[in-house]
């Protein structure tokens, strides 16, 4: 392509299309890695739902002090393993803008799911 042609007619440079798909890429990662991180933060609280029937007293009526609280809590840390699973895996391939929507609509998910681990543990 001749050089004398405006700048608008030309090709892009293989630059610039490399650096869209970085910023692309960066997104993606960025979004995945904090969707990763609030889902270790709810999958924690959902462990220590599951696992709060084994710290209750002989008295203690709490839900999360009987095994249905222990179900529920184990529920949970399967709920926040398909969210981040599922994120991570229909994130790929798409543009920034649904990479970004995908990302927040996992982490409002998360963060349903650690509300739930903390009503749960706030029972005992």
């Amino acid at each position: 392509m001749p050089r004398d042609q405006p700048k608008e007619q030309r090709a892009p440079r293989r630059d610039d299309r490399h650096g869209a798909d970085r910023r692309a890429r960066t997104i993606r990662l960025s979004t995945v890695g904090l969707v990763w991180l609030a889902g270790l933060a709810a999958g924690f609280f959902g462990l220590l739902g599951a696992a709060a029937k084994y710290g209750c007293g002989g008295s203690d009526t709490g839900l999360a002090c009987r095994t249905s609280g222990s179900v529920l809590g184990v529920l949970l840390i399967v709920v926040v393993i398909a969210v981040v699973t599922a994120v991570t895996v229909l994130s790929h391939a798409r543009s920034p803008r649904d990479t970004v929507l995908i990302g927040a609509t996992g982490l409002v998910a998360l963060g349903l799911c650690f509300v739930a681990a903390r009503m749960l543990l706030d029972t005992i």
